[in-house]
């Protein structure tokens, strides 16, 4: 049965207690999830990889059903969601299915947007991409590297968007990683890492890469830091 995706739009820092309490208030066969999306993140600090997650989209709280007919009334009726919706604490828009399935593919089942993997070669040109960046090459607007991120562009809610999507670099998996103050080994040791990263089968063709990177692309030339 196909899933329906609604957007719950609240203040930024409330996000989990709305998941709480729709979980908790909402009539179980109209909900089939409440979560927000997060992202992997890495910072480089003092040779040691500093792994955290942060919310994607702050102020999001994202709730899918599998009812065919529309339930943002059933909801809005919710006594604890009216008083949130009174104090203008929260917005509730029906998203449309390429939206869904968009956020879904770059999400996934853990609603959690993994670290992308960039390789370069011994001229510090892209030889390779994994991850989220490699399904969204072609909307790559710039690659910042000493910040471990990339942003790319996709038009989602009806307007063109820019997100911020983290990176790790080779020379990254062998470093000693901290996630919450605690030590996880390296990062290639632990949960973050993905073994088929670096693996010859996830090579793109040079030509392929040579688009993405260049000025002749057909959209703003990618800036490399």
């Amino acid at each position: 049965m196909p899933v329906q995706w609604y957007l719950l739009k609240t203040w930024a820092g409330r996000e989990e207690e709305l998941v709480r309490e729709i979980r908790r208030t909402l009539p179980e066969p109209w909900i089939h999830e409440c979560f927000v999306i997060v992202q992997e993140r890495i910072w480089v600090r003092q040779k040691r990889n500093i792994i955290h997650e942060e919310l994607l989209f702050p102020g999001c709280v994202f709730l899918t059903c599998t009812s065919s007919e529309p339930i943002a009334s059933q909801i809005a009726g919710i006594p604890a969601i009216a008083r949130w919706r009174r104090i203008g604490g929260l917005e509730i828009l029906r998203m449309r299915k390429e939206d869904g399935e968009f956020l879904e593919e770059l999400a996934g089942k853990e609603h959690r947007v993994k670290l992308s993997c960039v390789l370069k070669d011994e001229q510090g040109r892209i030889c390779k991409l994994s991850g989220p960046l490699k399904v969204y090459q072609e909307q790559i607007e710039r690659i910042q590297f000493k910040k471990r991120y990339a942003m790319i562009h996709h038009r989602l809610w009806g307007e063109n968007r820019i997100f911020v999507l983290g990176i790790v670099l080779k020379e990254d998996i062998y470093r000693e990683c901290l996630s919450k103050g605690q030590s996880v080994g390296k990062l290639s040791e632990s949960i973050y890492f993905m073994e088929d990263i670096f693996m010859e089968d996830t090579k793109l063709p040079a030509v392929e890469m040579e688009d993405i990177f260049t000025e002749d692309i057909k959209f703003p030339a990618v800036e490399m830091a």
